[in-house]
């Protein structure tokens, strides 16, 4: 089977068994970045929790940049590594201040994905998959987030290597999935990772795309509930 199709037939099965994501609304950029700063070894409920202090606090991000970054920490205890996040999220919105001559990340917009990741990747504590973020879901550009679920569970699909590194997957998967689906693909098999292909004890007896697996550790799982 052809990868394109593979992908394609992927997606099908997927939005059948968990539904459809939803419909693809761009976020602000300065605030997808610092949301995903937050998400960082932790869970989404843990950060959106942080974010939300921060939101309720600041009237722009300016106000948080004249913060004492230990009271920064103290909103955000809820993500964890409140210290480390706190000083990243200072030290890029200032770069992008001195940058810009204010807190504002709409320049990429005109950048192709190649300059506007290098441009987020240059921001200290920006790693790929933070990047990533920025670029799709802020300006929809053909950038593919790669997180713990989408990690495993592509290469379980034999989509990508069985031991290609992280950072080497991101280049991989932006490249496979076309630009159009990658939306779609980074939800859905965060949702299926979430749900059926986890990282210990995978429910392959129920995984709707058993079939299309070529984990060799995959087995018939029984739930009994």
């Amino acid at each position: 089977m052809k990868m394109l199709t593979r992908i394609k037939t992927i997606l099908r099965l997927i939005n059948k068994a968990y539904g459809k994501p939803p419909p693809f609304k761009k976020t602000p950029p300065v605030d997808e970045l610092i949301r995903t700063i937050l998400s960082q070894n932790t869970s989404d409920t843990n950060s959106l929790k942080a974010f939300s202090a921060l939101k309720r606090n600041f009237r722009s991000w300016d106000g948080l940049l004249a913060m004492n970054t230990r009271k920064i920490a103290g909103l955000i205890r809820h993500a964890g590594l409140a210290n480390i996040k706190a000083a990243r999220i200072k030290e890029a919105l200032s770069r992008i201040r001195a940058r810009e001559g204010r807190i504002d990340l709409s320049p990429i917009g005109w950048m192709d994905t190649e300059e506007a990741m290098d441009y987020l990747r240059s921001l200290k504590g920006v790693g790929p998959k933070t990047a990533a973020c920025v670029l799709l879901f802020s300006f929809g550009k053909g950038a593919m987030p790669v997180d713990t679920h989408i990690y495993r569970v592509s290469r379980r699909l034999g989509i990508i290597g069985a031991v290609i590194d992280i950072d080497t997957a991101h280049e991989r998967l932006t490249k496979i999935v076309p630009k159009h689906l990658i939306y779609d693909f980074h939800l859905g098999i965060i949702e299926h990772g979430r749900r059926t292909c986890k990282a210990q004890n995978p429910k392959c007896g129920i995984c709707v795309l058993y079939g299309l697996c070529a984990y060799n550790l995959k087995r018939v799982y029984r739930d009994r509930g």
